[in-house]
């Protein structure tokens, strides 16, 4: 059988593991055992019943509440095997982010180098403009006086 093509088996198989609602099925295997249930009701409701009854009754079923007292004894058990908690990254993790932190500082180190040259040099721009201009504006002034 091809990926995609229906019959009752595969129904049944599928219905074992996701259960009875289609809208829980991966989108594909939903859409190929709605169109087999279509062409196929008697068939299609056989092979959904079982697992309809049993999302039933696992929704109908008290939720498991672990008490204070378990989780202590599992806490001391584990620390009486040796285990103790996990660290939560990885040490490959933990370099990554030491590089990626070192790039940031280089590009912000950087931007400050950029940023005091840059602006050094346009102030020096501004401040000769404006050391020529006040000489223009003199000059013109002296050539008017002595015209």
């Amino acid at each position: 059988m091809r990926r995609g093509e229906m019959d009752e088996a595969r129904v049944k198989e599928l219905a074992d593991i996701w259960g009875g609602d289609l809208r829980r099925w991966p989108v594909a295997d939903a859409a190929a055992a709605r169109a087999w249930a279509v062409a196929n009701p008697g068939p299609a409701d056989r092979a959904l019943f079982e697992a309809r009854q049993l999302d039933a009754a696992l929704e109908a079923s008290p939720r498991p509440e672990v008490s204070m007292a378990l989780r202590d004894r599992v806490i001391a058990a584990s620390g009486a095997a040796g285990l103790k908690a996990r660290d939560g990254l990885s040490a490959a993790l933990k370099r990554l982010f030491w590089i990626g932190g070192v790039g940031w500082a280089a590009a912000a180190c950087a931007g400050i180098v950029f940023g005091t040259t840059l602006g050094s040099q346009i102030a020096a721009e501004q401040q000769t403009d404006l050391v020529l201009e006040q000489a223009l504006v003199a000059g013109m002034d002296d050539t008017m006086v002595l015209g």
